[in-house]
């Protein structure tokens, strides 16, 4: 199930905000919304439609807040809404089957999953996030401490 462009747009706006750019790439610098598409036509299909959902909402919530959409808040403003969502403190009705916090969760799991991937399953674009914490995949692996 393919994202509207809409949805699209608030999931990379979302994104952003998980994990933004620094003096390393960020989430969408590393391809995590690519890794995230493509599991949710693959891998997480089951969930694709919650997913959409959650982003549809998502607008919903920051309209009846500030008047537009999440991608078009300001950063802090953004950040407030996670962090209200986090905690299920929303201005509109969630689904009870899929509140606000189980929604914003399982973006941060995913976000963290595309972020930190091997580069060969299409997140962590030429092993950024690797790089970021000194992570060489060529080095052999230390052996455990006794």
């Amino acid at each position: 199930m393919p994202l509207t462009p809409t949805q699209l747009e608030a999931l990379r706006a979302l994104l952003d905000r998980l994990i933004p750019n620094d003096e390393f790439p960020g989430a969408l610098a590393a391809g995590t919304d690519k890794f995230i598409l493509q599991l949710l036509t693959h891998a997480c299909a089951a969930e694709a439609p919650f997913l959409a959902q959650g982003l549809t909402q998502l607008d919903t919530e920051a309209i009846a807040r500030h008047g537009q959409t999440f991608a078009t808040l300001p950063i802090t403003a953004q950040d407030a809404l996670i962090f209200a969502l986090e905690h299920n403190r929303t201005a509109t009705p969630w689904p009870a089957a899929f509140p606000a916090a189980a929604f914003i969760n399982r973006l941060i799991d995913l976000a963290a999953e595309g972020f930190y991937a091997d580069p060969a399953n299409g997140g962590n674009r030429d092993g950024a996030s690797w790089r970021m914490i000194g992570y060489d995949p060529l080095l052999p692996a230390r052996p455990s401490a006794p």
